[in-house]
C-alpha cells in the first residue's frame, strides 16, 4: 500500500526539475500512524518547520499539511506516513535563486510486519566496516541526502545481523542505520551527541527529556565493550533492545522501563 500527494493532490511523480530529486535539496521525517492518528504530529510538524528553516527552504503551508496528514491516516490502523519538502523547483545548477515554492510531498506506507517481534524479542546488531562523514552543517538535520544511509543499508542486506553501528570518520560512535542508539554500562546509559554526524531522532529527544541522567558524548567503539544492554529507537520501532552486540549478549530486561515510558511517549 502506498497513497501518495504531492502539494495536497492525489500523484505519484514530481518534476524532473525538483531540487530534492536533483541535489537531495530539502527534509523530510517519517511518523507513525495508529487507529486513523499520526502519533508525535506536533514534533514531526516541529520538525519540519525548525529544518526547513536551517536549510533555508521556501516557506509551506502548514495548515494545508495538517489537513493532508489527517486525511490520509484518517481510518488506517497502522502505518507510516513520510513527509518530504523539497526546495521545489527552479533556480540554476546549484543556485537556489528562482526557487520560490516549496514542494511538499505526503506518501502513506504499510507497517512493517516483523517490528512488533523485534519489540519484544530484540535484535542482532554488528559494527559497519563503513564510516560516516563528519558534517556538523548537517548534523541532526534529517535532510534528503541519503547516500551514506543507502550503502550502509547495502552492506547491511549482505550481513547477519538486523542492524549496524556506525561510527564517523574519526570513530566515535553515531547511530545504527536508521535508529539512535543508547547503551548500558556499569549502571549508566549513554548516547552519543550527534553534533558532528548523525539524525537527533523524535523518539530520541523524548527519551532524554524523560531520562535526564542519560550522558551524551563522544565515545569511541572500544568504548562498547562490556556492556550490559543496547536499544536502538525511532519514531517508527520505537524502543528495540539489542540482545546480541558484536557477537556479545546483553540483557534485553534492562530495556523493559524505557520501553514502558516509550508507550506514554507516543501519544
Amino acid at each position: 500500500m502506498v497513497v501518495s500527494f504531492v502539494d495536497g493532490q492525489a500523484a505519484n511523480t514530481i518534476a524532473i526539475d525538483d531540487r530534492g530529486l536533483a541535489y537531495g535539496d530539502g527534509c523530510f521525517t517519517t511518523a507513525l500512524v495508529q487507529h486513523g492518528e499520526v502519533l508525535m504530529l506536533a514534533q514531526h510538524i516541529d520538525r519540519l518547520v525548525q529544518q526547513s528553516q536551517q536549510l533555508g527552504l521556501p516557506k509551506f503551508d502548514l495548515m494545508a499539511l495538517t489537513d493532508n496528514l489527517h486525511n490520509i491516516s484518517a481510518g488506517i490502523k497502522i502505518g507510516i506516513v513520510k513527509v518530504m519538502i523539497t526546495c521545489g523547483s527552479g533556480g540554476r545548477g546549484y543556485s537556489r535563486l528562482g526557487a520560490e515554492q516549496a514542494r511538499v510531498i505526503v506518501s502513506l506506507h504499510d507497517y512493517p510486519a516483523f517490528y512488533p517481534q523485534w519489540q519484544q524479542q530484540g535484535i542482532s546488531v554488528g559494527i559497519s566496516e563503513q564510516q560516516l562523514g563528519i558534517n556538523p552543517m548537517l548534523a541532526g538535520i534529517k535532510h534528503l541526502n541519503r547516500l551514506e544511509q543507502v550503502l550502509l543499508r547495502a552492506e547491511l542486506d549482505k550481513r547477519l545481523e538486523d542492524d549496524l553501528l556506525v561510527t564517523d570518520a574519526n570513530g566515535y560512535v553515531v547511530e545504527c542505520c536508521s535508529a539512535n542508539v543508547f547503551w548500558l554500562k556499569a549502571g549508566q546509559w549513554y548516547t552519543p551527541s550527534l553534533a558532528t554526524a548523525g539524525v537527533a531522532g523524535l523518539m530520541r529527544a523524548n527519551i532524554l527529556l524523560n531520562n535526564p541522567s542519560i550522558q551524551q558524548g563522544q565515545y569511541l567503539s572500544d568504548d562498547l565493550d562490556n556492556i550490559a544492554a543496547m536499544f536502538i529507537s525511532n519514531a517508527i520501532l520505537g524502543i528495540v533492545p539489542v540482545k546480541t552486540f558484536n557477537g556479545q549478549q546483553l540483557d534485553i530486561s534492562s530495556v523493559a522501563s524505557i520501553q514502558n515510558q516509550c508507550l506514554g511517549m507516543e501519544n
